[in-house]
């Protein structure tokens, strides 16, 4: 649209994964970021985009890998808050925040804001989504640039 800036919004999700007992039990993880796209602040509508974070486990003892739960925290990225995440371009700043429903109602975070899944014993060696969806409030007055946060996904099992 002529004379309106846009904006292109990007965000990567880094990972660490990290056993919490000594099970006979292994899991990998991969990410897929969420992308907003073009950000037009003129907007009404929020931004919105879905990534994932991707679980797959294998065990060596039967009595491992019956089921058993794992959590996934998503620490606060450059603001230092889950309350109020930022992705920056400079040191201009966008506002966002990730949710654990398509609702936008539940923050994702860390500690008691992260989320528990079991893994079931017929998903071992499969990866099991985890979906993580975005949003960006409409009406933020921002430069033009390319908006980048990287919080850190820990998964503990």
């Amino acid at each position: 649209m002529p004379g309106k800036p846009l904006l292109r919004l990007s965000g990567a999700l880094l990972l660490w994964a990290m056993p919490a007992t000594a099970m006979a039990v292994s899991c990998s993880v991969q990410t897929l970021p969420a992308t907003f796209g073009v950000y037009s602040p003129q907007s009404a509508i929020p931004a919105t985009a879905t990534g994932s974070i991707d679980v797959a486990c294998t065990c060596q003892a039967l009595v491992d890998c019956a089921a058993f739960l794992y959590r996934i925290d998503i620490a606060a990225g450059q603001s230092g808050s889950t309350a109020a995440r930022q992705m920056k371009a400079g040191t201009a700043a966008l506002a966002y925040n990730l949710y654990q429903d398509a609702g936008y109602g539940t923050v994702w975070g860390s500690g008691s804001g992260g989320r528990s899944s079991l893994y079931l014993l017929a998903l071992f060696g499969s990866y099991q989504r985890n979906t993580v969806y975005a949003r960006a409030p409409a009406g933020q007055t921002v430069r033009p640039g390319n908006y980048v946060d990287t919080p850190i996904v820990t998964i503990t099992y």
